[in-house]
């Protein structure tokens, strides 16, 4: 919010760290939920999409829900990203991030930073 993107891929970044060692699904999807939001905010609607839906199908296949605090701001994040991508590309890219697996879902977590992309 403050645009310190670096700072966020940092304190992100050791977070999902830690959440991957916990071998915990809710946390692991808190993390690509926040780096989701992250990349929109860096202006890569796209690629926020791709991590918002991998959280989502993560979270589906494990059987877990969103915690109940963050049910409404993961939502509203998803409307934001319908909007601004439309809704059809919207679902094609949500729909293939809910199809990628816990390593997937990182990676392309560590693909986008490895880029560059998310430098200020």
């Amino acid at each position: 919010m403050q645009g310190r993107f670096d700072d966020a891929w940092t304190l992100l970044g050791e977070g999902m760290t830690l959440s991957l060692k916990s071998h915990t699904t809710s946390l692991v999807t808190l993390g690509l939920v926040a780096f989701a939001r992250l990349t929109f905010a860096e202006g890569d609607p796209e690629r926020a999409a791709l991590l918002a839906g991998a959280a989502d199908g993560l979270r589906e296949r494990a059987g877990v829900e969103a915690w109940p605090k963050l049910r409404r701001p993961a939502a509203d994040l998803v409307a934001q990203l319908r909007e601004t991508l439309g809704a059809d590309r919207f679902e094609r890219v949500f729909a293939e991030g809910s199809g990628l697996d816990q390593q997937s879902a990182v990676a392309a977590v560590s693909d986008r930073h490895a880029t560059g992309a998310g430098a200020s």
